[in-house]
């Protein structure tokens, strides 16, 4: 048979990924990138001697997860640093808890006995939480639910997607330490609030992260993953179009013929696959080509809520860490931690997460020096920009006050990163994170698949079939719609 020609529209871990595997099955691929650099929101830019991610990232599986595998596959290698302790959790006035790949690791049992002498968290009332539980579930329910996370792969529990984090645990505890811990834990790996959270994709996140012991960070920087894929494609035939934005994808009686760039250039393909979302790849192909059930149904999907950053380009080293990645949790109850994102105030404390990638990768930043990135969860919406820089200023504050007084007199200088240049990134009318939102009516069994109603056409990313943590998920994406196509 001759080779499919296919078009990739889009570099992010989605399309980098399923590109990669095409070629090397042997079609014709060609991957289009409107920026003039690739990865799209899994990138990392160069500027002063400075390895600087366009997001804030630290990855859940590693080596063993969905990047690791596509990399195999297409004969690659993607070195990890992986670190112990790989997380410090910060309970603000109670210090750090560090965490490591290994529960049973010196390190971070002793830092689980010191917080909690500290006051984190209280001795639970065992004999009623088991009440609670019992009272939800059946003995059977129980032992089937330990069955299957007992299994050697990591279980995705269709029978939870329709249950939210929150309803969950806060059916079988009041603990407040552990509930605001669960709803940081949620934001932290899904970016939305915990009571429209799938409970299903929750508990898929933390076992895979916990069973695979990957978490970790790639050398040379986040945008070493698609750039590893990339390498495989073009060994094996691929094309690498940058500057190249998309206008339309052309359809033709109800199948895609290839597409049309900006510049006025049509592109034939036999597979046209969109990293571009859903709603952007109704948009280029032309919503009166779609049945309106699908259009309908795609304009009530909601995406994920935004992470927004302050990066700091330091002319000395962090010492205030041990691992390269801390969650700052705030000392407030568990639903007034993120209710900022819907009343648009500006909170007196703020869940933060930062990593510090030149403490995985020493070569990320010149000798002596470190690059330190604090995250903060926001809202999407571009109207809400004036509430992200009130958000960053609290977040700095919290971070050169409370966190790294260190770094005081050793800032070369600061950048922020928020939802306008997420958007201008993408290409999106909004800056969410992720992308899909991974809440209760649209994950598991419920979410859109890769295959549109348009014969040839398909869909790329966090938006369509994957599982997992963000990049993860886009990647896992890029493996379902392979196994469709190979």
């Amino acid at each position: 048979m001759d080779a499919r020609k296919v078009v990739v529209i889009g570099s992010g871990p989605g399309g980098s990924g399923i590109a990669a595997l095409l070629a090397h099955g042997g079609d014709k691929v060609t991957l289009l990138e409107k920026n003039g650099f690739l990865g799209g929101k899994c990138s990392a830019l160069e500027q002063d001697g400075y390895v600087v991610d366009t997001g804030v990232h630290m990855f859940g599986q590693g080596p063993n997860g969905p990047f690791g595998k596509i990399a195999s596959m297409v004969g690659e290698k993607l070195d990890w640093c992986l670190r112990e302790p790989m997380i410090d959790f910060y309970y603000s006035g109670k210090g750090p808890m560090h965490v490591t790949h290994n529960p049973l690791n010196p390190i971070f049992i002793k830092s689980f006995l010191n917080i909690n002498l500290r006051g984190w968290m209280k001795p639970p009332n065992l004999l009623k939480d088991m009440r609670r539980i019992f009272k939800n579930y059946t003995f059977k329910e129980l032992a089937n639910i330990i069955n299957k996370l007992s299994n050697p792969y990591t279980p995705y529990l269709t029978e939870f997607e329709d249950i939210t984090v929150k309803d969950f645990f806060a059916s079988i505890t009041d603990s407040r330490d552990f509930l605001r811990s669960m709803h940081a834990q949620t934001m932290i790996t899904m970016v939305i609030p915990w009571d429209n959270a799938s409970l299903a994709d929750f508990l898929y996140i933390q076992f895979g992260t916990v069973r695979n012991r990957g978490f970790g960070y790639p050398a040379g920087g986040s945008g070493e993953i698609p750039k590893t894929f990339l390498r495989g494609f073009e060994r094996n035939g691929g094309t690498i179009r940058t500057g190249t934005e998309v206008k339309t994808i052309d359809v033709e009686n109800g199948r895609a013929k290839g597409v049309t760039t900006m510049a006025g250039e049509f592109i034939p393909a036999d597979i046209v696959i969109s990293n571009a979302g859903i709603h952007r790849t109704i948009d280029l192909a032309g919503e009166k080509n779609f049945p309106t059930a699908y259009t309908t149904r795609a304009s009530r999907l909601k995406m994920s809520c935004a992470f927004i950053a302050t990066k700091y380009f330091l002319d000395t080293k962090v010492t205030s860490m041990m691992a390269p990645c801390m969650f700052h949790c705030p000392d407030l109850d568990a639903d007034e931690m993120f209710a900022y994102i819907e009343t648009g105030e500006i909170p007196k404390d703020l869940y933060l997460f930062v990593t510090v990638p030149s403490m995985s990768d020493p070569s990320l930043a010149p000798l002596g020096k470190d690059i330190l990135i604090v995250g903060v969860p926001a809202p999407s919406d571009l109207s809400r920009i004036p509430q992200c820089e009130g958000l960053l200023d609290l977040a700095e504050h919290i971070a050169e006050v409370r966190l790294f007084p260190e770094i005081k007199g050793h800032i070369i200088k600061k950048q922020r990163t928020h939802i306008a240049q997420t958007s201008g990134l993408t290409g999106r009318k909004t800056g969410e994170c992720i992308g899909l939102a991974q809440e209760v009516g649209q994950t598991g069994t419920k979410k859109p698949t890769p295959q549109t109603p348009i014969k040839g056409l398909y869909l790329v990313g966090s938006d369509a079939g994957g599982k997992g943590i963000g990049t993860e998920c886009a990647a896992d994406s890029a493996l379902y719609l392979y196994n469709i196509l190979k």
